[in-house]
């Protein structure tokens, strides 16, 4: 037996049962190894998804505040062009027509139930209140609205008075002065008044989904304090404004956007909670928008499903590949089905608006002076069905600003006898409603003693219009986006060479300077090598926030010229004065105190600058503009050579950057410090 148990046979065995335990364990930490690396990446993912959704948010209620903005800039500036209006003032304040102060009240009580202004005031130019929907009225403006009505006659166009409280109204308000104008002289203005519960607080209340600690809050910046000027739907019945000191140290949301953050950033609110918020500036405004979310309502049902979901792809990873396999095929089937219903629902589409796309006909004598319509024809011009339309009637209906062109385009074509094709507004005749219309006609005459006719076709091309205005608009919008970097929200290299090439040709005909200064985030390589790429992102956008806050001077260019690189470029900047920017934003990042544990020079995250000014020649050359980067590369070379963490202005010690020695093998440690 002894002989038996130890044959090769027996041996052999004894291995393999040895070797197979190990091989699970080893199959085992690898897929432990493999779930947590899907883990941290899925989770890095959802912080992602969570940030850009919060930043959808904050800019669809961006959108909706700006757009709340124009329209009451847009209704006050159309209020001041009234002439009719105007004139409707200038009778009851000179002659008290009889009527008169019906038809100015009339106006002012349709301001308030059709445009929704809570209260409109007539005011004369030294700020006495004249009248209201209601009657007379007696007092004089407040200080801030006298202030405004000043600004609004002294520019005539409306100005605005900013959110506020006062003890006249029970609610926040805010205010326009249209001014208004007999001619060149003033006849006062008309203080418009808008409850902003009624109509921006609720554009404020749009979230798309239904977190319990979701807000968003207008704010502004008040001397060292932030201020918010909406309500705050966490802080329970307190009406009172929250002021936030702007601390140097303080991690307030509302305070560290008025100091400047924009973008997606973590913070401490009012409450002491840990928030995920977003900050961005109203356009054409003092006010800051800020929307946020408590880190632990964004993320924690998050992170109990990704824990979820790994111990499940652990446990039955097989099953769980043949359920995707049928998964897949089910959705495959279904996104087939989906295709198919769109299909047919687009064929629908296509085949009603073919339908509703109908041209109406028409016919014009000109010895008459009339038009014979269909019945299309008579419904885009909202006439009766009768088909009838006289010239006189035709002409009051074309858009003020089209008649004369119109006319003369229809004149022309029938004295040349020419086909017409033209393009004109008008406001239709059942509402009033303006709409745009497209013309096709021809000019025929049988004989000399028979009238000149003109058949065509016209159609409503209204939607058309508009889809070319905003298409317009959104390719505007996309052209500045092209410019812009999407990390740090500076403008790019392309931006930046725009810029040095105008800027150089500008230098060159005024004899000016033109400085710029080259900058580097120092160690940024192993800054992401040991906080992540994550945090490396942050700080690149902490730096891009803290120096765009710095530059303050019309024309000034911050840009992020690659990786961890960023430039700025300073017209009219001697050497003197570009030294001293570029020492105001070392400071700036220095004090940031982002740690940087991994810096061979510091313990927080520090900058090195090159920096350079040159005067153009009166000869402008656009090639001698890269002498300016070249002096600046130059630079900040001799900058990171030198130690880092410095600014080094371009000088003959600089001359060997621009015309290095022939190549010398370097170190190891040497290539991983460069």
């Amino acid at each position: 037996m002894k002989s038996l148990n130890t044959t090769p046979q027996h041996r052999a065995r004894a291995r393999v049962w040895w070797w197979l335990p190990l091989c699970v364990a080893l199959l085992l930490a690898a897929m432990g190894w493999g779930g947590a690396r899907i883990y941290q990446e899925r989770e890095q993912r959802y912080h992602h998804q969570i940030e850009g959704g919060l930043q959808a948010v904050n800019l669809l209620q961006l959108r909706a505040v700006t757009d709340w903005r124009a329209r009451r800039m847009a209704e006050a500036a159309a209020l001041t062009q009234d002439s009719l209006f105007a004139q409707a003032v200038a009778r009851w304040r000179g002659a008290r027509a009889p009527g008169s102060e019906a038809a100015v009240r009339e106006r002012l009580r349709i301001l308030m139930e059709q445009v929704r202004y809570s209260a409109a005031y007539l005011v004369d130019p030294q700020g006495r209140l004249l009248l209201t929907a209601d009657g007379a009225a007696s007092g004089f403006l407040p200080a801030p609205e006298h202030q405004a009505l000043q600004q609004a006659l002294a520019q005539a166009e409306p100005a605005v008075v900013e959110l506020r409280r006062d003890p006249a109204f029970a609610y926040t308000f805010y205010g326009l002065m249209a001014p208004l104008y007999d001619g060149t002289r003033p006849l006062g203005a008309v203080w418009l008044v808008v409850d902003a519960r009624t109509t921006l607080f609720p554009l404020l209340e749009t979230w798309p989904n239904h977190s319990r600690t979701a807000e968003s809050v207008l704010l502004r910046r008040h001397g060292d304090e932030a201020q918010s000027l909406s309500p705050l739907r966490l802080r329970g019945d307190e009406q009172a404004a929250l002021r936030v000191p702007l601390a140097p140290q303080g991690r307030d949301p509302m305070a560290l956007a008025a100091t400047g953050v924009r973008g997606a950033f973590y913070a401490h609110d009012y409450r002491g909670q840990e928030v995920l918020a977003v900050a961005s500036a109203v356009p054409d405004s003092p006010w800051l928008l800020v929307s946020k979310v408590d880190v632990g309502d964004a993320f924690t049902d998050a992170q109990r499903r990704e824990w979820l979901g790994l111990s499940l792809l652990v446990s039955l990873g097989l099953l769980l590949l043949g359920l995707a396999v049928l998964l897949w095929q089910w959705r495959a089937w279904r996104r087939e089905r989906a295709l198919k219903r769109e299909l047919e629902r687009n064929l629908r589409w296509l085949d009603n608006a073919q339908k509703v796309a109908a041209v109406g006909y028409f016919t014009y004598d000109s010895r008459r002076e009339s038009f014979v319509m269909s019945r299309m024809a008579s419904a885009i011009f909202g006439l009766p069905d009768d088909g009838r339309m006289t010239l006189r009637q035709w002409m009051g209906l074309l858009h003020p600003d089209e008649s004369v062109r119109t006319l003369q385009v229809h004149g022309q074509a029938m004295m040349e006898r020419t086909p017409l094709q033209t393009q004109y507004r008008i406001r239709r005749m059942s509402d009033r409603q303006e709409r745009w219309v497209e013309v096709w006609g021809e000019y025929s005459q049988a004989s000399p003693a028979e009238p000149l006719l003109m058949t065509g076709t016209v159609q409503d091309i209204t939607e058309r219009k508009r889809t070319e205005q905003q298409l317009a608009r959104y390719r505007a919008a996309l052209e500045a986006q092209v410019r812009l970097d999407p990390l740090t929200q500076v403008a790019n290299r392309l931006a930046l060479h725009e810029a040095v090439t105008q800027e150089w040709s500008r230098a060159g005909r005024e004899g000016t300077a033109l400085a710029l200064v080259m900058i580097d985030v120092d160690h940024f390589k192993a800054y992401n090598d040991h906080y992540g790429h994550v945090a490396g992102d942050q700080c690149l956008q902490q730096v891009a926030a803290a120096l765009s806050a710095l530059l303050g001077r019309a024309g000034d260019l911050l840009a992020r010229y690659g990786g961890e690189e960023f430039a700025v470029l300073l017209p009219g900047a001697d050497a003197a004065a570009a030294m001293a920017v570029a020492l105001r934003l070392q400071d700036a990042a220095r004090l940031l105190a982002l740690p940087h544990r991994a810096s061979a020079c510091c313990d927080i995250v520090t900058l090195s600058m090159g920096v350079t000014s040159l005067r153009p020649a009166t000869h402008i050359d656009a090639e001698a503009a890269q002498t300016l980067f070249q002096q600046a590369d130059a630079a900040l070379y001799t900058a990171k050579h030198t130690g880092r963490n410095r600014v080094v202005l371009y000088g003959a010690d600089c001359m060997a950057a621009l015309h290095p020695a022939p190549l010398v093998p370097i170190t190891t440690t040497e290539a991983h410090d460069l």
